[in-house]
Parts: C-alpha cells; sequence; structure tokens
C-alpha cells in the first residue's frame, strides 16, 4: 500500500531537506500528508507551491514521538537523523521506531542510510557506520513479529554528485552542493587533483543529492518496499570519472594513487584526526571491495524518475 500520511525525521537537515522537497514536489500530486519532526521549532518547509510543518518532538521521550505520530496519523517514517555520538543517534531512531508501532497507522520505516554502501556492507571497516546497524537489526525484528503489517528498507544512494561542484565559480555556484557541506572527496575540479584509493578502476556510484529527494519521494508511491532500495544517478570507475573531469576542465590533473598501506598510514588515533579517518577508512572500503555495488539498481527501475549524470552535473558547474 503506497504511503500517505509521511513524517521525516531530522527533515530540516542537509540529506533530509531534500527529501522533505522531493516528497513536497510530489505532494498534491497524490494528496500527501507530509511533516518534519525537528528538535527544535522552525517555520513550515516549503518548496514547489506546498509547505510540510515542523512538528518539535524529544526523540528522548517516546511519548513525545507518540503523539505527534498519532495526531498526523502517521504511516510511514523517513529517518535521516545524523550525527557523530552513537548513544544519541543510536537512541533517537530506536525510540522513533518503537513509538511508531505503538501508533495504529503506522506501517513503513526508512532508516538513516543514504550512504555510499549500505551500512551493514562496509561497517567493518568504516567504524562511524557500525551505529547505524542497531535500528536495522530492530526493523528486522519488527518485520519478522508483524509480516503483513510493516516493512522497511535501507536506502542507498551512493557517493553525492555535488561535492563534484567543490570551487566552481558560476555565478550560482553555491547552489552546485545543495543543502550538504561544500568540500570536495576525491576529486578536486578547483586544483586540478584527484586522490583516489587503490588504482581507480574500482566502480563507484554518484546521484545528486535532488535526485536522491526525487527517488526517495518516488519509493513512498510504491506498493511494496523492498529490504533494499538501491539508486543511482551513474555508475562508472573512478579513472572514467577523473578522465570526464579532466575533460571538462581542458587539462590533466594531479592525480595520486593509493595503495591500502598509503591509507593506513595517512590514519591516525589523534581525536581532531576522526573526520578525515572517516574518509581513509571509507578508501579502505573501496579498496577492498567492500563499497562494491552489490544488488542490482532496483529503484531506478522501479520508479520514473530520470537522474542526472556525471557529466551533465560537471557540465552544468563547470562547463563554459
Amino acid at each position: 500500500m503506497k504511503s500517505q500520511r509521511i513524517a521525516v525525521a531530522g527533515g530540516q537537515g542537509k540529506i533530509g531537506k531534500h527529501i522533505v522537497e522531493g516528497l513536497l514536489e510530489i505532494k498534491q500530486l497524490y494528496s500527501l500528508e507530509i511533516i518534519v519532526l525537528s528538535r527544535s521549532e522552525s517555520p513550515d518547509v516549503t518548496y514547489a507551491g506546498s509547505s510540510a510543518p515542523v512538528v518539535v518532538v524529544d526523540y528522548n521521550d517516546q511519548a513525545s514521538l507518540q503523539k505527534a505520530l498519532n495526531q498526523y496519523k502517521i504511516d510511514t517514517i523517513i529517518s535521516t537523523t545524523s550525527g557523530f555520538s552513537p548513544d544519541p543517534f543510536i537512541s533517537s531512531q530506536i525510540n522513533l521506531l518503537q513509538a511508531a508501532l505503538t501508533v495504529p497507522t503506522f506501517r513503513r520505516f526508512a532508516p538513516s542510510e543514504f550512504t555510499a554502501a549500505p551500512s551493514e556492507q562496509v561497517a567493518d571497516k568504516v567504524k562511524l557506520f557500525q551505529m547505524k546497524l542497531p535500528i536495522i537489526h530492530s526493523l528486522r525484528k519488527a518485520k519478522q513479529e508483524r509480516p503483513d503489517s510493516f516493512e522497511f528498507s535501507i536506502i542507498s544512494c551512493g557517493m553525492f554528485m555535488n561535492y563534484l561542484g567543490y570551487g566552481n565559480t558560476k555565478p550560482e555556484g553555491h547552489k552546485a552542493f545543495g543543502h550538504l557541506g561544500a568540500f570536495p572527496y576525491i576529486y578536486d575540479l578547483s586544483k586540478h587533483t584527484a586522490d583516489i584509493p587503490g588504482d581507480g578502476e574500482k566502480q563507484i556510484r554518484y546521484t545528486s543529492a535532488d535526485d536522491v529527494g526525487k527517488f526517495v519521494a518516488a519509493a513512498t508511491q510504491l506498493d511494496v518496499w523492498e529490504e533494499h532500495f538501491e539508486m543511482a544517478g551513474q555508475v562508472a570507475t573512478m579513472n572514467e570519472i577523473l578522465r570526464m573531469c579532466e575533460d571538462v576542465r581542458g587539462t590533466k590533473f594531479d592525480v595520486k594513487y593509493n595503495s591500502r598501506e598509503d591509507v593506513v598510514a595517512r590514519m591516525s588515533s589523534a581525536p581532531e584526526k576522526a573526520i578525515e579517518n572517516f574518509f581513509m577508512e571509507n578508501y579502505l572500503a573501496i579498496i577492498d571491495g567492500d563499497a562494491d555495488l552489490k544488488r542490482p539498481l532496483n529503484l531506478n527501475e522501479l520508479v520514473d524518475v530520470k537522474p542526472m549524470g556525471v557529466q551533465e552535473y560537471l557540465l552544468k558547474w563547470w562547463g563554459n
């Protein structure tokens, strides 16, 4: 059964806001009710002529969550909560699920994934993603207990294409990032450099954050949710992406290919290096094949979204 009354937890955040906008874009077409769950008060989120109220909740208080979900008769929750501290991140999603399971209308949950590869696939390498596992275990338990009235999906989108826009000098170049942070990852087109894990022959997938929002919104109108939804704007090797970047910039890049040993040597146990280590752990996952696309791009096949490819994105933000 299609989703009708949808709550987006963390919908004022980075990828969360893209998903809310994707939903607002189809709100009138499908007569949807959309709310944004937030820890703090804020004006309604408006986009494409529609709006969604921001509902204040306490993720540490299941009664607060239950009240909001009951009030709006929510049937679907999409979680985009984020953070670097495991305990609050884990408890917020577990509390949200447990509160939702007491709401008669509730039947769908998408946990906070939206990663380069499903968290279960890379958690051995990427320590930060280990905190994404408890909610998945809880979701599988709920599905086992309610096989006919509950479903969930782990939604993976690959890398955000938006990071390829870092450093562009277009008049509205800031829009290249959407609502995401502005920094380069692997490729820095502003400096004509590339820092590539392995030999560059591993495939990676890119999806723009705007298209992630469109894919997720479209997925809410599917009759059945699969346990995994995979999407991509484009799948290509890192060397193929490099050639696209060089072509659009009209120059050869200064390229560093990192062996596994190179990556390990760049890591540090110092607390201030936590973010850098996170990126290096992702490099290891790529080199070791843990980040490989292991399932079909089923969401691309199931919904009518025509995502932007890498070449199109590069020409938009770097072309003459």
